[in-house]
């Protein structure tokens, strides 16, 4: 896994205003710390398509996705990273 945001931005979608929910905010943070899309879905095992929706808001993740989201964000800040 890695630990820290690459230099060049990764393409991690970013949910609308109004449609920016905990889950969708968790799991933006963990996609630019893994470094894109095709890492973050891999990681959680889902397909692109699917996480993608959940970056962008039109539809939320289980319960057991949002937590290793909120676990790649907190290994990330134990590793000295910082938040996002």
């Amino acid at each position: 896994m890695r630990t820290s945001p690459s230099a060049k931005s990764p393409a991690c979608p970013l949910a609308a205003p109004s449609r920016q929910t905990t889950y969708a905010r968790a799991l933006h943070t963990a996609c630019l710390i893994l470094g894109g899309v095709p890492q973050l879905a891999s990681h959680l095992r889902v397909s692109e398509p699917t996480l993608r929706a959940w970056l962008e808001g039109r539809d939320e993740p289980s319960h057991a996705v949002f937590l290793t989201a909120v676990e790649v964000i907190l290994l990330h800040l134990d590793t000295g990273g910082r938040a996002t």
